[in-house]
């Protein structure tokens, strides 16, 4: 079991991990403390990378409890880049969560900063490739049919070495990398390109660092990222504070909960089910609505699917338009369905599993 060194209010580092099995009545102090520690590394030239989405709407709630709790000066820039790929209901709901926070905290100074990128999510399709799969997969694949590869690098690639397979794009994916059988590019850069290139230039031009809401249960691999270097990036390729990275998604909602924040209406309600589980009954994620990143692995109806059927004129048409878009002469559906994801839409009676529908199920509490 992890204990906590008095002197620094800090977690030993051989005992790191286990930070997520800590009582959830501990992380939030520990959050704020990190957050105090970020805003005095950097004397306060800091922000936070706000998406709109479900983790970042409450980091930014604690960081005003933090600057609160330790009497923090400063401003503290939220900063959206609107990639025109989000949610119209999320574009609408950082103008208004930014007014809450402020009538919330009217002792604080906050902003709203908006962010564009360079290009649209269309062109980056169109001249770079379509975001399917995962960004591991498409990064390897983009390199087996553009890069300038070495025998023994390529071979590393598809068949993995002596050191094993952990490296080596799956069998599953590698008839992508065919380019005489499957025309349309895959890449990897999507995210790059639509929003860390802007928050980039925003650091750069302002000198500012990010909060970002950043939760172990995103990935292994931000998992395994997280647990070598804690909270707070100092230094490296990217300096960050990550101060709910060892939340769960339970701890998340909780903190929802307890402290009625508020979030995108497309994620619908929080509510208790019957076995005392918090749950969302909308959307699970936001992000890029249309990015087929993960899209393999949701069951039906997947993203795609519940745009393409949903009642909200706005998602179908966004969804349509997007679809149609071409790298190569493929369309983007098409694309998709190269890589055994299904677009189409389904009948509404009887086939959809209750289970992915928690507003639903007996006996849940609707509790915020």
């Amino acid at each position: 079991m992890a204990y906590l060194l008095s002197e620094t209010f800090k977690f030993p580092k051989d005992n790191f991990e286990s930070m997520k099995y800590q009582p959830y009545e501990l992380k939030p102090n520990f959050s704020m403390y990190r957050i105090y520690e970020w805003h005095r590394y950097w004397d306060g030239k800091i922000y936070l990378s706000f998406s709109g989405g479900l983790d970042s709407t409450v980091l930014g709630y604690l960081i005003c409890e933090a600057y609160v709790k330790y009497g923090l000066p400063g401003n503290i820039p939220l900063v959206f880049c609107d990639t025109g790929m989000e949610f119209p209901e999320i574009r609408e709901f950082v103008t208004y969560y930014i007014e809450w926070l402020k009538e919330k905290f009217p002792q604080l100074e906050l902003e709203l900063v908006k962010l564009h990128p360079e290009h649209s999510f269309r062109w980056v399709c169109e001249n770079k490739g379509f975001p399917i799969i995962s960004k591991e997969t498409a990064g390897k694949i983009k390199k087996l049919r553009h890069g300038k590869l070495g025998e023994k690098y390529r071979n590393y690639l598809l068949n993995g070495d002596e050191r094993g397979k952990f490296g080596m794009l799956s069998k599953k994916w590698q008839y992508l990398a065919d380019a005489t059988r499957i025309p349309e590019d895959i890449s990897d850069v999507c995210c790059e390109i639509l929003k860390k290139k802007p928050f980039k230039k925003y650091v750069k031009e302002t000198g500012r660092y990010p909060f970002m809401g950043i939760t172990q249960d995103e990935s292994f691999r931000r998992e395994n990222q997280y647990n070598h270097t804690g909270c707070n990036v100092y230094d490296g390729s990217t300096i960050k504070s990550q101060p709910i990275g060892f939340w769960t998604k339970q701890d998340i909602l909780r903190y929802k909960v307890e402290k009625e924040i508020p979030i995108c209406s497309v994620y619908g309600c929080c509510i208790k089910n019957k076995q005392g589980v918090y749950v969302l009954t909308g959307e699970q994620r936001t992000g890029c609505v249309v990015c087929g990143f993960g899209c393999h692995l949701e069951s039906e109806p997947n993203r795609i699917q519940r745009l393409r059927a949903s009642d909200n004129e706005r998602h179908r048409t966004m969804c349509e338009r997007t679809l149609q878009i071409t790298n190569n002469g493929v369309t983007y559906m098409q694309a998709l369905n190269d890589c055994g994801i299904p677009t189409t839409t389904w009948e509404l009676e009887g086939q959809m599993n209750i289970y992915d529908f928690p507003e639903f199920l007996p006996d849940a509490e609707n509790i915020g």
